[in-house]
C-alpha cells in the first residue's frame, strides 16, 4: 500500500524566524526642484547582459530592456509642453526640506515590461504644503517635479540611459 505525503510547511523551533514577505514598497514619492543630481552608467554594452544604472536623484535604478527605456523617455518627453508651459523655471528648495532625522533615504528599483508611464499636473496645495508640480510616475516611483530645471536633468537621464541601451 502506497500512501501519498501531504506537503508540510517547514516548522521552525526559531521564534524570531523572518516570514516570506513582511512588507512590499507599493509607491516612493520624491519631489525634485533645482539641479538633480544624475549619473548613468552603462555595464556590458554589446552582450545579452547589457545593464544601465541610472542615479537620479535618490533613486538608483536598473534598466535591461531597451523598450523599458524608450517607454520611459517617450513619456517623459511627451510631458515636455506641461514642462515648458506651467512649471516656473527655478523653484525654492524649502519645497525640499525634509524632517529632521528623515534624510538621507535612497531608493533601488529595477525597472521591466510592463511598465507603467503616467504624468498629471497637479495643482499647488497650501493646506498639506504641496507646491504646484508636475507628476510623473514610473512603475512604482513618482516624482514630483517642481521647476523645469528639475525635468530636464532627468530627462537627459532618460535619454542617456535608453542610448546605451540601444547599443547592440
Amino acid at each position: 500500500m502506497t500512501t501519498a505525503l501531504t506537503p508540510q510547511p517547514p516548522t521552525s523551533t526559531d521564534v524570531d524566524a523572518v516570514p516570506l514577505l513582511a512588507s512590499t514598497v507599493m509607491h516612493v514619492v520624491m519631489r525634485v526642484a533645482g539641479p538633480v543630481p544624475t549619473d548613468v552608467r552603462p555595464h556590458a554594452l554589446g552582450h545579452r547582459e547589457r545593464q544601465v544604472t541610472a542615479r537620479i536623484g535618490d533613486a538608483v535604478l536598473y534598466l535591461t530592456e531597451p523598450a523599458v527605456a524608450a517607454r520611459i523617455r517617450q513619456q517623459w518627453d511627451a510631458a515636455h509642453h506641461l514642462a515648458t508651459t506651467r512649471l516656473p523655471q527655478r523653484v525654492s528648495q524649502t519645497w525640499l526640506g525634509p524632517a529632521p532625522g528623515t534624510y538621507p533615504v535612497g531608493v533601488a528599483l529595477r525597472l521591466t515590461t510592463p511598465i507603467e508611464v503616467t504624468t498629471h499636473w497637479m495643482p499647488g496645495r497650501g493646506a498639506t504644503n504641496t507646491p504646484a508640480h508636475l507628476r510623473i510616475r514610473v512603475d512604482r516611483l513618482v516624482w514630483q517635479v517642481c521647476d523645469q530645471q528639475a525635468w530636464r536633468r532627468i530627462a537627459d537621464a532618460w535619454f542617456t540611459a535608453q542610448r546605451y541601451l540601444a547599443i547592440a
